[in-house]
């Protein structure tokens, strides 16, 4: 076992020691992590919208109003009336007027103000529309409930006003996933797996395939045979150095994913684990095949490239399966980057648990052991 370890280790060190190798498996993925992120809003959650207010009143139901709009997805940054006027024009900004506190109090009728750039997202703005609206309608029913109660007379209304807010509420609508889900996963939610889904198989491949290639063409391979551990022992070495290079760069992808960009990857860590560990067999059954089958270095490292553009393409790395023809997305199940796409998504987009990476674990690996399997069948042929 010591010794198909080391065989396995030594795969990673000649990885490690290529000095692209850092930028190819860790810097590039990061950064298409965060640039195609962006293309479509944040996902993995819900939509933050920026809303700058500007309080021309200073009063108790002023403060409690914004401290009530600064709650949910709103992002509230407050802006003193002093520099309003000399501040550069905000996306969104909500003027409460001067005498605020007194006139609501005194019953008065009250226009609050929402400006809007002219080139502010339209979604955003409904968003923010909706959210004041809802800001508004529970001030109120606070302040109703406190003149019934009597607690607007009282010395400190707005120790009042904050007890009331911060009281459970009487009705909690609780919002659950029904079914698989047809919401189509964007910005981070796609970009972030459909990265890692790419990178790890493509670079995988073709390190994985350019080693093996040329310890074939250099006699490494047949003096690695003559050593005692065996065909199977060294075909074992040969898998694991690629399952260790497969998983290293999901480790550090994943915690990338995690702490830079904030992702969340589902509430089943179960179902992510069973699913990593089964791709990351497939892509080492996969990188183990095309090195025991190609003849150089040329040949593993051309191949694995246009193997991995078309099965990341095909697999909804690039896009969401959800947008391509029904006929197509099935059709597209014989590559093993379709299945894991269909089980990140579950995870992450949808809102399923462990049940959903069942069958596309199940599917990853039987691609894994008959990649291995004929891997080792022709690596044997090669080694001899």
């Amino acid at each position: 076992m010591s010794k198909v370890l080391l065989l396995a280790l030594n795969d990673v060190r000649l990885t490690v020691r290529d000095r692209w190798s850092f930028v190819w498996m860790l810097v590039m993925p990061i950064a298409m992590m965060w640039f195609f992120g962006q293309m479509g809003g944040q996902g993995g959650g819900p939509t933050k919208f920026t809303l700058t207010v500007v309080d021309r009143d200073g009063g108790w139901i002023a403060r409690d109003f914004v401290a009530e709009l600064s709650t949910g997805n709103a992002v509230v940054k407050e802006q003193p009336p002093a520099e309003a006027a000399t501040a550069e024009k905000k996306v969104r900004t909500l003027v409460l007027p001067p005498g605020f506190t007194d006139k609501v109090l005194a019953g008065e009728q009250q226009r609050l103000r929402l400006e809007k750039d002219e080139d502010a997202a339209r979604d955003f703005s409904s968003a923010a529309e909706v959210h004041i609206v809802r800001a508004i309608a529970r001030t109120l029913a606070l302040l109703v409930e406190m003149k019934e109660t009597g607690g607007l007379s009282g010395p400190e209304p707005s120790a009042e006003f904050a007890k009331l807010r911060a009281r459970p509420p009487l009705v909690r609508l609780e919002v659950t996933t029904a079914g698989h889900g047809q919401a189509v996963p964007s910005g981070l939610a796609q970009s972030v797996p459909g990265i890692v889904t790419m990178v790890v198989l493509m670079m995988t491949v073709i390190y994985g395939g350019v080693f093996l290639t040329l310890e074939k063409r250099d006699g490494m391979l047949r003096r690695q045979v003559s050593l005692p551990i065996g065909r199977v022992g060294l075909f074992a070495g040969k898998l694991g150095g690629r399952l260790l290079i497969a998983g290293l760069q999901i480790g550090v992808l994943l915690l990338a994913g995690r702490f830079l960009f904030r992702m969340s990857f589902g509430s089943s860590p179960a179902g992510l684990a069973l699913l990593l560990a089964c791709y990351a067999f497939a892509v080492a059954g996969l990188a183990t095949l095309l090195g025991a089958v190609l003849r150089t270095p040329e040949q593993a490292s051309a191949i694995g490239w246009i193997a991995s553009m078309v099965m990341a393409a095909m697999g909804g790395c690039w896009w969401p399966g959800e947008v391509v023809p029904r006929w197509l997305w099935r059709a597209a199940h014989i590559f093993p980057t379709t299945w894991a796409m269909d089980a990140f998504h579950s995870l992450i987009s949808f809102g399923r648990g462990t049940e959903a990476v069942l069958l596309p674990s199940a599917a990853l690996l039987a691609f894994g052991l008959v990649f291995s399997a004929l891997g080792a069948r022709y690596l044997n042929a090669a080694s001899v």
